[in-house]
């Protein structure tokens, strides 16, 4: 199975939710990532990026590459859980603080990049898409031939 994929099947487990619910959530068709899961196949970008839309606690970069802890931080430095609340945030969390900025500010460009790979190669996809169904328009054009043309056409003269 697609290592993205098992991480999905984790975060469903961690919401305790089906994958049939996620795919509810994302707006995806029924089966689109449960047949990828059970097939070990692969999902189109726009699914990964909606649910990282949907399920904002969860941290992409973890998603995406499984680096990182699964759950994003929150601003005072601490793991982001429903029950967590900024303002219980300890005085070491908040002097390590700096330093977590940088790493979520690094994080943040890498996860960026990799959505901005993901639109780029949608993209790309696209245009090839079209350049495929163009060829096979061309190639299903029946071919004028130069055999073909009529006999007073022609420029030869027969004894």
């Amino acid at each position: 199975m697609c290592k993205i994929l098992s991480r999905i099947k984790i975060l469903a487990d961690a919401e305790g939710v089906s994958i049939g619910t996620i795919e509810r959530v994302i707006g995806a068709s029924r089966g689109v990532i449960s047949k990828a899961i059970s097939k070990g196949t692969d999902i189109q970008s726009k699914w990964l990026e909606l649910i990282c839309e949907r399920y904002p606690k969860y941290s992409p970069l973890w998603l995406l590459t499984g680096e990182g802890d699964m759950l994003r931080e929150s601003a005072g430095g601490t793991t982001m859980h429903s029950e967590s609340h900024p303002e219980e945030a300890s005085e070491k969390n908040i002097a390590g603080c700096t330093q977590k900025f940088s790493q979520q500010d690094s994080n943040a460009i890498l996860i960026e990049r990799f959505i901005t790979t993901i639109r780029e190669q949608a993209e790309e996809i696209g245009r090839l898409k079209e350049r495929i169904a163009q060829l096979e328009r061309e190639k299903n054009e029946p071919m004028v031939s130069c055999q073909t043309a009529p006999r007073e056409l022609s420029t030869s003269q027969v004894d």
